[in-house]
């Protein structure tokens, strides 16, 4: 026993120092952390140099990790979010499924032989990596953007079709007249139990679970973190977080549900008690620590000597995964009317193979629905379709906005027309988001009968703040003529408050472009995005990150009996300058300005 927990505890030693080399070089080169991860698998791995004796522990501490991934996703999630995403499940979730499935089994039929095999292949071309797509919505601060919502949407209907899936491997077996063959063990992010012998009633119990969690989410799990906190215990209540969110996961795993939907409807829960922000601060060190570990076990699966030698054969089913599965996602979005760069952007976010996958296909190849070399082509497309996201989530917006600059069919497509123009306005204020942001400053703005015009790209919600009586109009605020149709050359102001920093550059530059005159207000996420903005025509940048450390400021001083006047000097000169004092380093100290001067000595 000893001689094995040592012999694991030096694999993690090395899974964890090519990890650290790997991710740095690649940062060097800067290049995304999530790829240099699955070359750290392909290396450590048994296709690779072989550093690591057991693998398949490390697999499981790597599923722990995409549980816990999820789970604090559901913590920064809720309830009323998730119905919002309703509507967008129904109308882009489903026909992208759907849509996928069949376009791939059409594709495969011929090659497969039967049309059982071809309808299983192109269910596990249907789900997508909730983990990896996550993240990198999460290090991008997409997540509250219109793509990065579309592709949470459908993520997390596949999560919710994943017993499904389960149920159609043994009636496709069946129907294609295959013949089980040996147990095949992949890495996998979920792992569902033996389903019940009669689908109807796996169905009902899935549904019957996921309706008990949110029960008991929402009504006995705040009760007993109630009486946990009132310990003053905090390994307690770390343990009881943890209890619950691999509590759920079993529970769900146990009916045929995945791992990972059962850790976000615990977090979901959460979300919206009393103990949901200080759950997430227990939960974080171990969610960054252990996801990396999945990350590092699906590039385990990699063979490179496979990949050598069947290169075009892999090359070819890369490409027709992405572009089909980006196509069969953008449709739908498009004809929901988002517009089409916003579409293409979601469907290329979700247009790798999912972690699910690796289970329904280790079941497939189990059941002989799959051969050994088609397993081993899946596997290897599967991969580096995960590791190409990255690369293919970055080079895409570039390469729509130069299609949209030259002339042609291209730039009509991804050019977004005005609606037709409503009364005319001058002096007045543009908003590009409604948001938590736009809403609160629409409000202030209304309290005081200043006019305003808010650009939004969510038609529901365009449909529905109109019926509430909004000038709210459904363009993208990065096109010229959509700024234009919103009379930007007679406002006042122009807000920013969306969540897609790469969308922000390009409003702030278009508008300034239009109006030397309006004056640019922008709301951003982190401070080190300040100096660019401004730089591209913003007169004010607001980093969410800093003003929370000026609150913080304001009250720390105030502790100490600093007069409140020169508190608010140095506030007002923090935020003229740009937060400079936070960028420039701790030794520069701003200068009042002559009006907080004044105030100061006023007082």
């Amino acid at each position: 026993m000893v001689r094995l927990g040592g012999m694991f505890l030096a694999d993690l030693l090395v899974v964890f120092a090519v990890t650290a080399v790997v991710v740095f070089v690649f940062g060097q080169a800067r290049l995304p952390s999530v790829v240099g991860l699955l070359v750290s698998g392909v290396l450590v791995g048994p296709y690779g140099l072989s550093l690591v004796a057991d693998v398949e522990t490390v697999k499981l501490l790597a599923e722990i990790g995409v549980v816990v991934l999820l789970f604090t996703v559901g913590l920064e999630f809720s309830i009323s979010r998730l119905v919002v995403m309703l509507p967008l499940m129904a109308r882009i979730g489903l026909p992208q499924v759907g849509g996928t499935t069949l376009l791939v089994a059409v594709a495969t039929w011929w090659y497969l032989g039967t049309v059982a095999q071809a309808v299983f292949a192109g269910l596990l071309v249907a789900m997508s990596s909730t983990a990896i797509v996550l993240k990198l919505l999460t290090d991008r601060s997409e997540t509250g953007s219109p793509h990065g919502r579309i592709a949470i949407a459908v993520l997390l209907l596949q999560d919710l079709l994943v017993v499904v899936a389960m149920l159609a491997v043994p009636l496709l077996a069946e129907a294609a007249g295959a013949r089980p063959a040996p147990p095949v063990h992949t890495a996998s992010a979920a792992h569902p139990a033996a389903l019940f012998a009669n689908p109807v009633a796996t169905i009902v119990a899935g549904l019957a679970v996921v309706g008990g969690v949110i029960v008991a989410g929402r009504r006995l799990v705040p009760a007993v973190l109630h009486e946990v906190v009132r310990q003053r215990n905090r390994e307690l209540f770390l343990i009881t977080i943890v209890l619950v969110c691999l509590g759920t996961a079993a529970i769900t795993a146990q009916v045929g549900l995945s791992l990972a939907l059962g850790a976000f409807l615990a977090g979901l829960t959460l979300a919206e008690s009393d103990y949901g922000h200080q759950a997430f601060t227990e939960v974080l060190p171990f969610r960054d620590t252990l996801a990396s570990l999945f990350f590092v076990s699906v590039g385990m699966l990699l063979d490179i000597r496979f990949l050598a030698t069947h290169a075009p054969l892999v090359a070819a089913t890369v490409v027709a995964i992405v572009v089909a599965k980006t196509v069969v996602t953008a449709l739908p979005a498009w004809l929901a009317g988002f517009p089409l760069r916003t579409s293409l952007l979601a469907g290329a976010g979700i247009a790798q193979v999912g972690e699910f996958s690796f289970v329904l296909g280790s079941r497939g190849a189990e059941a002989g629905l799959l051969g050994a070399a088609d397993y081993q082509t899946f596997l290897a497309a599967a991969v580096v379709t995960m590791a190409a996201t990255p690369a293919v989530t970055a080079c895409l917006p570039k390469l729509l906005e130069r299609l949209a600059r030259t002339p042609g069919w291209a730039r009509g497509l991804l050019h977004m027309p005005a609606e037709a123009a409503a009364a005319e306005l001058a002096d007045h204020v543009v908003i590009a988001g409604f948001g938590l942001n736009g809403r609160n400053i629409s409000a202030a703005l209304g309290e005081f009968g200043v006019p305003h015009v808010i650009l939004e790209l969510d038609p529901q919600a365009v449909r529905r703040e109109r019926h509430a009586g909004h000038d709210i109009r459904y363009g993208d605020c990065t096109r010229p003529a959509v700024l234009v149709h919103a009379g930007l050359a007679r406002a006042r102001a122009y807000v920013i408050a969306i969540s897609d920093p790469a969308s922000t550059r390009r409003s702030v530059q278009a508008a300034r472009e239009l109006s030397p005159a309006v004056r640019i207000l922008v709301r951003t996420e982190h401070v080190a995005e300040v100096d660019e903005l401004v730089a591209l025509g913003a007169d004010d940048v607001i980093p969410a990150e800093f003003e929370t450390a000026l609150a913080l400021f304001d009250r720390v001083l105030g502790m100490y009996d600093v007069p409140q006047a020169t508190i608010a000097s140095l506030l007002t000169a923090m935020r003229d300058e740009n937060y400079g004092v936070f960028r420039s380093g701790p030794h520069r100290r701003p200068r009042p300005g002559p009006a907080s001067a004044a105030d100061a000595a006023g007082a």
